[in-house]
């Protein structure tokens, strides 16, 4: 499978800080990737300098073949979705309302919306099993329900690339289960490539495909998670003592027992 993202030693500074040194990495296209570190280690600078939110002080980064900064602005949204952490909007904003802003890269600024946009948005709605909900105000649904309406934003870019930081984060067990399957039915069904930091390294084993471990701004190793997350990689990138289990359907997890 090729790659659809490829970055080749990159490098971005923060305030003349450099955060990322010297990165190689590839995103294969169709498939999800889980980029995983300690706190700090520049996953989600990573991520920034892939959607364009911050300069590589050295290096390329590529999409599709093609330098990122020769796509126009909207040209790049079409092609690449990126969703924050904790991303805001205004409290009296309506799920709908919010899905209707990821047609923006389609329109012209005195466009008014079209049927094609209209039918788009109500398929990101369905994608995401928000149809039902599409009149409530955010401030109102619950945090799950809140990161399916953001993830139906970014559907309704209709983008080749899916971006989200740390998209679990706040998220209690059930709604946690409940995003990370949602992401896996959009990458098998739309064949939407997914590139998501994640902190718990159970949820890298058990949904991506390709996984990206980064300490102190270096790539440490890229691979097929169930061959790269080892007991050996927790003590070398995380500094603790994990010991590896396997659940009754044969999937691995490790579980941290001690610190080194």
């Amino acid at each position: 499978m090729a790659d659809v993202v490829q970055l080749q030693n990159v490098s971005v500074s923060i305030n003349h800080t450099e955060i990322v040194h010297d990165i190689s990495l590839g995103i294969p296209e169709g498939k999800i990737t889980a980029i995983i570190g300690p706190n700090g280690c520049g996953k989600s600078t990573t991520l920034k300098a892939i959607s364009r939110i911050l300069p590589c002080t050295q290096g390329t980064i590529t999409l599709n073949g093609r330098e990122i900064h020769q796509y126009a602005h909207r040209a790049f949204a079409q092609e690449l979705a990126m969703l924050p952490q904790s991303p805001k909007a205004p409290s009296d904003l309506t799920v709908i309302d919010l899905v209707n802003m990821g047609r923006f890269p389609y329109k012209n600024l005195f466009n008014r919306a079209q049927q094609e946009d209209r039918e788009i948005v109500i398929w990101a709605l369905e994608q995401t099993n928000m149809r039902s909900m599409h009149h409530r105000l955010l401030s109102t649904l619950s945090g799950g329900e809140r990161q399916r309406a953001w993830i139906a934003m970014t559907l309704a870019q209709k983008p080749r690339v899916l971006m989200l930081d740390e998209p679990t984060t706040y998220l209690d067990i059930s709604h946690q289960l409940e995003v990370m399957k949602l992401l896996v039915k959009l990458n098998t069904e739309l064949h939407l490539t997914v590139v998501l930091v994640l902190h718990e390294l159970n949820q890298a084993l058990q949904f991506a495909d390709n996984v990206a471990v980064i300490k102190a701004g270096r790539l440490v190793v890229q691979g097929d998670p169930r061959q790269v997350i080892t007991p050996e990689l927790l003590a070398q990138v995380f500094g603790v003592r994990a010991e590896r289990f396997a659940c009754s359907n044969g999937m691995q997890v490790l579980i941290p027992i001690d610190l080194l």
